[in-house]
């Protein structure tokens, strides 16, 4: 009995220790591993895989990547992706502001600035703001005599320089000082530049300005020059709060200058971007990812367009540009192989712009209907050409897979969009595009070729031959 005793005690004694060696092992498991200082931080955020075929209305996203729709009513694909943060401690946001009529007009600047205000940022990011190019502002006392520049500070505009003139926003030096004075007087970890303004696509470019020639722009060609003298600033996001900016040739040529781009592919209407938001996250944490920096955009430009009986429909998106190179390449190979079907239909878009408001004789706010459409600057939809070309080829399925690599982000109001994140130009018998197509393009160093081939458009048949899209989606 003894002996039987003096067993069982040490078999307790032995489980006793494997027990406490578990549960120390266990502890030692459970541990957070160390950071050391300056690693990225790691986020996981759900960015939409960009497809085409979008079918259901109503589900849940799933780990195989299925489809839901927001609660905006923007369709997206979504799938867990993991993106880094940064360790940057401040930002500076540079606002290139040309208020033009949408400001004379309407006081759509203004209502962005204030958008700006509200966000509370000053403190870890400095918002500069360059105002310039209407012939009245109506808010914040912002002179319409002379350009100025400001500083969003705790809830009101520091007003940093004055009487510098009436600038002409379309002139490449005037982008380029501006940029110089933010980078000089508020270097940051990271950089964010913004236009404001008209935006007539990769063409016609950028701005109207009252205080001159309204024919004139800042073609993409001269933002690159500006950039280009200034190539120490490498962007996080180039984005442009303007129309139809969204298209390959303007992702292709801001390549060697930021991470990412942020365009609309479709017209804005008067609400553009929500600023509020975005920035407060921002001021919050500067060193918040890129990418889901570039969803809250998104998502914040949808959603208030949805809610807002001034809004219109939405096509806007987040462009990474690591993968255009590749991109440009497949689209040309793809082109030159379905060349026929391309000049055989002007697969240009109908769809209109919605016009801006106005003041009427009687000074009340009234809709400034316009019959611009899309075709005008001859935006096609890259994806949807592929899906009603040829989609099965090889060169087709290059593409889409370049296509995919590009669009990291893209959100489009409504249950229906023919446009699905990126255009391309055609100039369906047009020779006067062409030849402003033609010069802005060899200005930017596009493929020669290429340049050349695009004139087979302006002398194609059936250049009044709109493809049908009303039973795409």
């Amino acid at each position: 009995m003894k002996k039987n005793g003096v067993l069982k005690i040490i078999l307790f004694v032995v489980l006793g220790i494997f027990a406490l060696f578990g549960i120390f092992f266990l502890i030692i498991m459970l541990l957070p591993e160390d950071e050391g200082p300056g690693e990225d931080r790691a986020e996981t955020v759900e960015t939409e895989e960009y497809e085409a075929d979008e079918e259901s209305e109503e589900k849940e996203p799933g780990k195989d990547g299925s489809e839901k729709e927001n609660k905006q009513g923007k369709k997206t694909d979504e799938r867990p992706t993991v993106t880094v943060g940064t360790d940057a401690k401040s930002a500076t946001v540079m606002v290139y502001m040309n208020g033009s009529d949408l400001e004379s007009m309407g006081g759509e600047a203004s209502i962005d600035i204030s958008e700006m205000l509200k966000s509370g940022v000053g403190e870890t990011v400095n918002v500069i703001i360059q105002t310039m190019g209407t012939k009245k502002w109506n808010d914040y006392d912002i002179s319409s005599r002379t350009a100025q520049t400001y500083r969003a500070v705790d809830g009101s505009l520091e007003l940093l320089r004055d009487d510098l003139g009436k600038l002409d926003c379309t002139k490449a030096e005037t982008l380029s000082e501006f940029i110089d004075y933010c980078k000089t007087e508020y270097p940051a970890d990271r950089y964010i530049m913004l236009f404001w303004d008209h935006g007539g696509g990769p063409v016609y470019g950028f701005g109207k300005n009252e205080w001159g020639d309204s024919e004139e722009s800042l073609t993409v060609d001269e933002m690159i020059k500006a950039f280009k003298e200034n190539e120490d600033v490498h962007f996080d996001i180039i984005g442009m709060d303007c129309c139809i900016m969204g298209s390959l040739e303007t992702v292709y040529s801001f390549e060697p200058f930021c991470k990412y781009a942020l365009l609309s592919e479709d017209f804005e209407s008067q609400i553009g971007w929500d600023y509020t938001g975005w920035m407060k996250k921002l001021e919050e944490d500067p060193g918040i990812s890129t990418p889901l920096l570039g969803k809250y955009i998104v998502d914040e430009v949808v959603e208030s367009n949805e809610e807002s009986e001034y809004g219109d429909s939405v096509s806007i998106g987040l462009y990474n540009e690591t993968s255009v190179k590749n991109l440009f390449s497949a689209w040309k190979e793809y082109a030159y192989k379905n060349e026929e079907d391309l000049l055989g239909t002007n697969f240009s878009h109908l769809h209109t712009s919605r016009g801006k408001q106005k003041k009427d004789f009687f000074d009340q706010w009234t809709q400034d209907e316009s019959d611009v459409t899309l075709s005008d600057y001859y935006i096609s939809d890259i994806l949807a050409i592929v899906e009603n070309i040829d989609n099965e080829s090889d060169e087709a399925k290059a593409l889409t897979s370049a296509l995919k690599a590009t669009v990291a982000y893209f959100g489009h109001s409504g249950e229906k969009n023919e446009l699905t994140g990126l255009a391309i130009s055609l100039p369906y018998g047009d020779p006067y595009f062409y030849e402003e197509l033609k010069k802005v393009y060899s200005r930017l160093g596009l493929d020669k070729d290429y340049i050349e081939w695009l004139e087979s458009f302006v002398d194609a048949e059936n250049t009044g031959d709109f493809y049908d899209y009303s039973d795409f989606e």
